[in-house]
């Protein structure tokens, strides 16, 4: 990976001609998730962000693309000369987690993050979505709720909230119906994970979404997770495409691809325009994980059984936007028997990450 080294800085460098795999590949790690492009001669060129990538891969552009195809035509960048107080404006103004410092002779000379004001700082809490009977997953969910159930080295809802601890959350909501004491039991008051961990109890089963009306006022962005998922995903990352794109809103979308088996016939009334040959389907699919603003909370009614696409429906049916978050990182839905082997298969030879 190139780096320049800046003090404590760290930035990620690009070239206008590498593809969006490698800028994918050398952002995954970054804690900001904004690279910058370099000319042959150093000099600054443009910023490559996590969102616009994203955005890149909902279009289905190739990952063999050069990163000009994806780079900001008005990055935003601050003077070496500003101030705190003006680079703390930009980053709130263009809702972007951080920006290059380029001098006048257009060297990057740092990079400046919301990091750097604790006091405009974004923190999230999530609700986990626990109250489900697995029932596809039968025998083994008589005994123990599935978000409990083992993969690899911890329990898939330790994995989520370990993945929300590195995203800065610290108050996770655990909503949970079926045999609730054996979550108690087992997480507390999450202390041992590092998050402050609170329980919603269903009274009866509220859906994916009815639960959201049993929680306290809320202060800024919720990211909301089912309790049966397992991925490497970046909540963090998601948030920054929630606040960039400014929506009401945000399904998180895996890539799902289909190979239909016969000739696709294109048709105008019933005459035969065209013939696709056994085509390859490219579709994202509902995710089951969201980042909600808190007046959408506003549309559930009180202890109602509300399923997700219902609230989405509601929202989009009430003028507000919804967006889409591409995950290309690993996504696992543990449904029934088959899904829960495979993945169990993956973490018993060493494909955690």
């Amino acid at each position: 990976m190139i780096r320049i080294e800046l003090g404590t800085d760290r930035i990620v460098i690009l070239r206008a001609e590498d593809s969006l795999r490698d800028a994918i590949a050398r952002l995954r790690a970054d804690p900001w998730g904004v690279a910058v492009v370099l000319g042959a001669d150093g000099r600054f060129v443009s910023t490559v962000s996590d969102v616009a990538l994203r955005r890149a891969l909902l279009r289905q552009v190739a990952l063999d693309a050069p990163v000009s195809e994806v780079m900001s035509a008005r990055p935003v960048v601050a003077a070496a000369s500003a101030g705190d107080e003006q680079i703390a404006e930009l980053l709130r103004t263009h809702r972007v987690r951080a920006l290059p410092v380029v001098d006048e002779a257009g060297r990057v000379v740092a990079m400046r993050a919301l990091d750097d004001f604790p006091e405009h700082a974004v923190t999230p809490v999530a609700v986990i979505m626990a109250g489900g009977r697995g029932l596809r997953l039968r025998p083994v969910t008589d005994k123990l709720p599935k978000p409990l159930l083992r993969v690899g080295s911890c329990s898939i809802i330790e994995r989520i909230i370990g993945g929300l601890v590195e995203a800065g959350v610290r108050d996770v909501y655990l909503a949970v119906n079926y045999k609730a004491d054996i979550f108690h039991e087992r997480l507390g008051d999450g202390a041992s994970l590092g998050v402050n961990l609170h329980y919603l109890h269903e009274e009866t089963e509220l859906g994916t979404a009815g639960a959201l009306s049993l929680l306290p006022p809320i202060d800024g962005p919720l990211l909301l997770t089912n309790g049966d998922i397992v991925t490497t995903v970046d909540f963090a990352r998601m948030v920054d495409f929630h606040r960039h794109h400014g929506g009401a809103l945000t399904v998180g979308g895996v890539e799902h691809v289909s190979h239909v088996p016969y000739g696709i016939l294109a048709t105008a009334d019933y005459h035969l325009l065209s013939i696709e040959e056994k085509p390859e389907r490219r579709e994202f699919c509902n995710a089951g994980i969201y980042v909600l603003e808190p007046e959408v909370l506003e549309l559930i009614a009180p202890d109602t059984h509300v399923n997700m696409p219902t609230l989405i429906d509601a929202v989009l049916s009430d003028g507000r936007a919804v967006n889409v978050f591409p995950i290309h990182e690993k996504w696992f839905d543990i449904g029934g028997p088959a899904e829960f082997e495979r993945i169990l298969i993956q973490f018993a030879t060493g494909e955690e990450s």
